[in-house]
């Protein structure tokens, strides 16, 4: 069974590769027919790229990997439509020709438009409507990573996440879900046999565990703050001592927690600027147990001096130095809390050499089976203003937890697993009849493959489950049945069958189903998704909008803002780009968590309260914490957990100011406008720079702040005119940018020099600062909208959009508009747009 669930996936990926044919108009019989576009070329069009363009355009220059050279007649320019139409975005939006040219006129910038909007394609595309262009087609896809995971997790009811050790999957435009790149591999194959049986048995049994209680885990906070991503066993790096992880239990039980604090409070502080020691093992020794350190080392000096031996201490002056101890740091709550619950407490007292020898603290705690977020801290240092003031001169922290030991399970549930009845929807463990039987394995078929079963696929598999009967329990031969489902490609794939007529036709309501819940949901569809497709009723636009909404205020919908919005901000480069520690001496592991975290509750909150999508420019709120709040400058916002706070547009505003997006845009030890401008023409408004043209010098940052600023040396790199042609683009809104260091925290100079936030654009605007940078964009929000639309249909259509695609983007936008732009009116129209709910006829899967 398993060489054939391989070849079977194997064959259909293969099937998946194969191109859609292409296909060519036909002319009169005995008539030639004249490209369209080529009437005008030479009189209206090559004179003005002879004239402002093939300087840099050129076969030898290259510039941006273009050259117009060899469109030397109409003819041949119109062969090559996708090339005029980056040429006709570049001259409508002023990018070029680039400073310091001189911009082209108004009537050479007509010309040009005019002849680009006749040709072949580009033409269809302008003078087509939403109701007949082309709805595209869309490979067969397989179910990346986090599909798969919340896949079984809603088919079966399992809490565990295979998916989460499989290969990592490719991107294509930006995203891990599209068809094309979603290629099987034998070493997938042969991790999704793995996860099938481990998955079919937790789904059946529940998920094995020992016997008897035991250690199950020991985390581990990091030491120090490094570039490297906690893993495993390690937990994330805090200065304000918290550990905090995510476990995962594998049955309703009892399970203790023991871990053991530090106490450092003390022990001095660094002397002078940076950190004091590259490493925790550089650090000087603990004192013994109970030691009174300035007496311990009074002792070390007079020994071997014929100094007399220290008598021992009474009673009460034990007890007097144990409250000197005790009265030298006042008493700070510790708080041990499981998914934002607080289970146990305890005071710290003292200095470091109070209660030195302490055990561990141990409490024990009921969970259900699944993930759990565990964290112990010191809520009040949430609110410390500066978390390196934490940090000893060993390079310990003050307070912080060693480790903590989870062991368990204890008192497991007799009952079985949660998913149980998911499966097993009719009849009592050991009693199932035949027909029960047969009703199970059909459901079982017909919700993993998101389509109703046909009775050839019910029957082969009952087959398989009435021999292993005749040995076995009918729960065992189910558990077998989900193993041969779970590596069927019906499951693994996301099919959608080819119409036997010519041209677009529409989707069935089951395939249209499985579209709007991996749009929404990164899963498959629930039972009222279900029930809609069986009464065909899916693809009435009144039902499918109500759908939506339902579907987006359902907690699955936070899929959709970590999936979409992680990649659509590349929010996932967080972990691969941290500031150096040495210079960002605030920054640690927690931090960059709390920046990614502020985020996505800003992402959640334009969905959820279905706000305009103009406020990713400039909406003046976002989710801050204590540490988060204190790094930003703004006042009000204390402790640990996350609170919603109106801004006043002045520093913050906007996704653009979010520690998190200027973090990813700028190097480890500095900050890049280069980076930052890319950022924003790549992301925000969709016009990504072309690659630097190759041996281009790196820019000479070594003296930066000191001998020239930023500016300065960015001026003297744009002196070279193959540099300029992008930087000029890029540079003036990365300098808007400047005021943010490189770890996102406001500044006013950058080194010895003043920060100069101004900028001009090649199309002559000019703005100062991020406010300004946020205007400019604000006032021209359609290019923001469109890319924006185009992002958000990309990842749920699961395919690139094409030039065909133009006018369903043209129709989305306008219909958004109509709705000041919001959330909800924007999926609900690429939802009811036909390429969402069509498929063109295509010559394979």
């Amino acid at each position: 069974m398993r060489s054939n669930a391989s070849r079977l996936v194997m064959a259909l990926a293969m099937c998946a590769a194969i191109g859609s044919g292409l296909f060519t108009g036909a002319t009169v019989e005995g008539q030639s027919r004249t490209p369209a576009g080529t009437d005008g070329f030479r009189e209206d069009v090559l004179p003005v790229l002879s004239k402002n363009c093939l300087r840099c355009h050129s076969d030898r220059q290259q510039a941006g990997k273009l050259s117009l050279e060899g469109f030397r007649d109409g003819a041949l320019a119109s062969e090559r439509p996708e090339v005029w139409q980056k040429v006709l975005d570049k001259i409508t939006t002023g990018q070029m020709p680039p400073r310091p040219m001189a911009p082209l006129s108004s009537a050479d910038v007509g010309a040009v438009s005019e002849w680009i909007r006749t040709l072949p394609g580009i033409a269809e595309a302008a003078a087509g409507s939403a109701a007949t262009a082309d709805p595209g087609r869309v490979t067969a896809r397989r179910l990346n990573r986090a599909e798969y995971n919340n896949t079984i997790r809603d088919l079966l009811g399992v809490t565990i996440r295979p998916a989460d050790e499989f290969p990592i999957d490719d991107s294509g435009y930006g995203f891990d879900n599209i068809g094309d790149v979603l290629s099987i591999s034998p070493m997938l194959m042969e991790k999704y046999i793995n996860a099938a049986r481990v998955v079919a048995r937790a789904a059946v049994f529940g998920e094995p565990y020992a016997e008897k209680p035991g250690l199950l885990v020991s985390l581990n906070p990091k030491k120090m703050q490094d570039d490297l991503h906690a893993k495993g066993n390690e937990t994330p790096y805090s200065m304000r001592g918290t550990l905090y992880a995510t476990y995962h239990f594998p049955v309703d039980a009892e399970y203790e927690f023991r871990w053991r604090y530090g106490n450092y409070r003390g022990r001095g502080k660094p002397v002078g600027p940076g950190r004091p020691f590259a490493s925790a093992a550089a650090a000087a020794p603990a004192p013994p147990d109970g030691a009174d350190q300035p007496a311990a080392a009074a002792r070390g000096r007079g020994a071997g001096r014929g100094a007399a031996p220290r008598r021992p201490l009474t009673d009460e002056e034990r007890k007097a130095r144990e409250e000197k101890l005790r009265a030298a740091f006042p008493p700070i709550l510790m708080a041990f809390s499981i998914d934002g619950k607080t289970v146990a407490t305890d005071m710290v007292e003292g200095d470091g050499n109070f209660d030195y020898a302490h055990g561990d603290n141990i409490v024990r705690v009921h969970l259900t089976a699944g993930d759990h977020q565990l964290r112990v801290s010191w809520p009040d240092l949430a609110n410390h203003p500066n978390p390196f003031g934490l940090i000893n001169a060993d390079g310990r922290q003050e307070l912080f937890v060693d480790y903590m030991r989870v062991l368990g399970p204890y008192n497991p549930s007799p009952a079985p697993p949660a998913g149980y009845r998911k499966i097993f929807i009719c009849g009592e463990p050991g009693r199932y009849s035949p027909a029960c039987v047969r009703q199970i394995v059909a459901n079982l078929m017909t919700r993993a493959y998101r389509r109703p079963a046909k009775e050839s696929e019910v029957q082969r598999l009952l087959e398989l489950v009435d021999d292993v009967q005749k040995h076995d329990s009918v729960e065992q031969a189910i558990r077998l049945a989900i193993e041969f489902v779970l590596v069927s490609p019906n499951f693994l794939f996301r099919i959608e069958q080819d119409s036997a007529t010519a041209g677009a036709y529409q989707l069935s309501d089951h395939e249209l189903a499985s579209r709007l819940s991996y749009f929404l949901w990164s899963s498959m569809p629930d039972d009222e998704l279900f029930q809609l497709a069986v009464q065909n009723r899916l693809r009435d636009p009144e039902v499918l909008q109500q759908q939506v909404g339902r579907m987006l205020s359902d907690e699955k919908s936070s899929a959709l803002v970590k999936n979409f919005g992680e990649q659509w901000l590349n929010l996932r480069l967080i972990d691969r780009t941290k500031p150096d520690s040495d210079k960002f001496l605030a920054m640690d592991d927690e931090l960059l968590d709390d920046m990614r975290r502020e985020t996505l509750l800003f992402i959640r909150a334009v969905m959820h309260e279905n706000r305009s999508i103009l406020d990713f420019i400039d909406g003046r709120f976002t989710f801050l914490n204590g540490p988060l709040a204190r790094y930003y400058g703004i006042k009000g916002v204390d402790g640990e957990s996350f609170q919603r706070v109106e801004l006043d547009g002045e520093q913050r505003s906007g996704i653009v100011t979010h520690g998190s997006i200027l973090t990813i845009s700028s190097y480890s030890t500095r900050t890049s406008p280069v980076l930052r401008g890319k950022w924003v023409l790549d992301n925000l408004l969709g016009a990504p720079p072309p690659p630097p043209p190759d041996n281009v010098p790196a820019l000479e940052d070594t003296d930066v702040g000191t001998a020239a600023s930023m500016r300065e040396r960015l001026e003297q790199h744009r002196a070279n005119p193959s540099c300029a042609v992008c930087h000029d683009q890029m540079d003036p809104i990365g300098f808007a940018l400047e005021n943010y260091d490189a770890a996102g925290a406001w500044r006013l100079k950058d080194g010895n020099f003043d920060v100069d936030t101004t900028g001009t654009l090649p199309d002559g605007r000019s703005f100062a600062g991020a406010r300004g940078l946020k205007a400019l964009l604000r006032a021209d929000s359609a290019a923001f909208v469109r890319h924006f639309t185009e992002k958000l249909m990309t990842y749920g259509l699961g395919r690139g959009l094409e030039r065909g695609d133009r006018p369903f983007v043209d129709h989305i936008t306008k219909e958004a508009a109509g709705d000041e732009y919001r959330f909800l009116s924007v999926v609900t129209s690429i939802v009811k747009s036909p390429p969402f709910r069509m498929r063109s006829k295509g010559g394979s899967l």
